[in-house]
């Protein structure tokens, strides 16, 4: 199967116990550069399975170790950070949801959905049938053979009820804490996400707004109510994380990091990093040392 297949902005949307669940992006790629430390939106979440290669899944406090068949789900508010092995790049697949909860209760039973919307955090092994369904989805995305909308639907249902039934049968998840429900909407969320993820050095307020199709104060409202965040702190968040990343290859100078995360000045860059991890950037390099020592 070809690597890197990215489908983005899709219209897929799809109703279990009266939650409304929408699809804006399935995704193959492989792995080579580190994602930075990133979370997803109060309504969102992404379902990653690794079928080959090797890496880390930091969130903050814990470390998990990343090997073919891995499985996890990261939710709302989950801070998280995906890092290959060099000699072993990781290839993933990964889905990205978005959910709604009925606005008033309909009298339906949503117990067993709520087992998949009330885990942000989720990390364990998955299998043969989830593997297999992944690869079909891309398949249908590939080939949009006739009926190809009604399939992909029906294959996500699969997916979270799969996931449903996984977490019911397992206790390997550890959530660091309890997720926050609220609005639903398009896939701004996942453009907003990607756009900083992606983006971090040169994004501006402007050109975010533009990407939105919203105006200025309207981004601004959507990125405080949505990441509880102004766009000031959501672009130092993914410069500071995206730093730190950089920092655990000792081939980066702090020189290249501060130019990399598109700062003027080695002196400003040092600045920021130490007014927001109280440490300057040859200090976090160095803890980051000691720690990889004691870890190997």
């Amino acid at each position: 199967m070809e690597l890197n297949q990215k489908y983005k902005n899709l219209k897929l949307s799809f109703l279990l116990e009266g939650v409304l669940f929408q699809a804006p992006s399935i995704c193959l790629e492989s792995l080579v550069k580190p994602f930075p430390m990133h979370s997803h939106s109060n309504d969102s979440y992404e379902i990653h399975y690794i079928p080959c290669g090797s890496g880390t899944l930091n969130t903050p406090g814990q470390t998990y170790p990343i090997t073919p068949g891995t499985l996890f789900v990261t939710g709302p508010e989950i801070e998280h950070e995906q890092i290959s092995s060099p000699e072993d790049p990781m290839l993933e697949y990964c889905v990205y949801l978005r959910a709604k909860r009925p606005e008033k209760k309909s009298g339906r039973k949503t117990a067993f959905i709520e087992t998949f919307l009330n885990r942000p955090f989720w990390f364990g092994t998955g299998n043969l049938f989830l593997h297999e369904l992944m690869k079909q989805m891309l398949t249908e995305l590939n080939q949009q053979n006739a009926g190809c909308e009604l399939m992909l639907q029906a294959q996500l249902m699969e997916l979270v009820l799969s996931l449903c039934r996984l977490y019911q049968s397992e206790e390997t998840s550890q959530a660091p804490h309890q997720p926050a429900t609220g609005y639903f909407g398009d896939t701004t969320s996942l453009l907003v996400e990607e756009a900083f993820l992606y983006h971090y050095d040169e994004i501006t307020l402007e050109s975010l707004a533009a990407q939105m199709g919203l105006g200025i104060r309207q981004a601004e409202r959507y990125l405080k109510t949505h990441y509880n965040k102004t766009f000031q702190e959501k672009k130092t968040e993914a410069r500071m994380s995206a730093a730190v990343t950089m920092l655990k290859d000792e081939k980066n100078s702090v020189s290249e990091i501060a130019l990399a995360l598109g700062y003027s000045s080695v002196e400003h860059f040092s600045n920021a990093f130490k007014r927001y991890y109280q440490n300057t950037p040859s200090q976090m390099r160095k803890t980051i040392r000691k720690h990889s020592s004691f870890v190997s």
